[in-house]
């Protein structure tokens, strides 16, 4: 890294194109702004300026460093701006979410941004403990997850629910699939996994399978692509758990249905939604109207 006193120096006596000036601006010698460039030329490895009489010319290489000091100028200005303004309408915001909660919301989150532009949505869609692990480790300021958090440097607030559904296929090798179905219809069709899969079908499996919940289902497939998951379930290669507003979302409809546990009694389970953020690390303003967003949508 190139040393800033030095580049600093480099930066006035370019602007001022002369050693007396920057030296007096500087508060420092002549000589010692000499020392400087000089310091600053070895650091780089090559001469930044060429000498006509009491004048210089910067060389190629000493244009590409002034240009890059006053770009790296003007960053940490905007920073320090960014910084010490809060404004609620400028910055980065990080965000992390299931596959399926992203695909709701990140629609309503550019529509935010187009609204302020200065704004920069990063949404990262992942299992719990990896939203958890992002907003610990400061890569993320807010998560949404599906299970209370005890540790003591996380923040959890309610903020509403999901329906898990079961989704099986409607026909499998032109045979149509009754939507009343057991434990050992679903172990002998197959999880279609996805991240989230195992999580919701353990809370399936308690909810309406006692003999199975501590059981591992077996598995026919494995997809880490929202619009893709449901495709092998359409297709007649197994099952899988997803939030219903993303099984609804999926184009064909007519290949897939909610599965039952008796007439009319759809296989689903309503899981509570909690949004999680650093408990001594304040949110920035523009988080203001990202959780507003949020808690309207879910």
């Amino acid at each position: 890294m190139l040393n800033q006193q030095w580049l600093s120096t480099f930066i006035v006596l370019v602007e001022e194109g002369h050693f007396t000036r920057t030296a007096e601006k500087l508060f420092m010698t002549q000589p010692g702004v000499s020392q400087h460039i000089k310091k600053l030329e070895q650091q780089v490895g090559c001469p930044l300026i060429i000498r006509v009489g009491k004048r210089f010319e910067l060389t190629d290489a000493g244009l590409a460093i002034f240009e890059y000091a006053q770009l790296m100028k003007q960053q940490q200005q905007e920073l320090l701006t960014s910084v010490i303004n809060d404004d609620a309408t400028i910055g980065d915001c990080k965000i992390g979410c299931s596959g399926s909660m992203a695909s709701l919301l990140y629609p309503h989150l550019i529509e935010q941004q187009q609204a302020y532009p200065q704004l920069r949505m990063r949404l990262e869609a992942g299992p719990n403990k990896g939203t958890i692990a992002g907003v610990l480790s400061n890569q993320l300021d807010i998560g949404i997850v599906t299970q209370q958090t005890d540790k003591n440097t996380l923040l959890s607030r309610h903020i509403g629910e999901q329906s898990l559904c079961v989704v099986i296929p409607k026909k499998i090798a032109s045979a149509t699939v009754e939507p009343i179905v057991d434990y050992h219809f679903l172990e002998q069709l197959g999880l279609i996994d996805h991240p989230d899969a195992h999580f919701y079908w353990q809370q399936i499996a308690s909810e309406y399978f006692n003999d199975a919940r501590n059981k591992e289902i077996k598995t026919t497939g494995y997809v880490n692509q929202l619009n893709q998951i449901l495709l092998p379930v359409a297709k007649g290669l197994g099952f899988t758990v997803l939030p219903e507003f993303a099984m609804r979302s999926f184009t064909r409809q007519q290949d897939i249905r909610i599965a039952e546990v008796a007439p009319n009694k759809p296989l689903t389970l309503f899981e509570p939604l909690y949004l999680i953020h650093k408990r001594h690390k304040p949110l920035a303003k523009r988080y203001s109207k990202i959780v507003e967003l949020i808690m309207r949508i879910v």
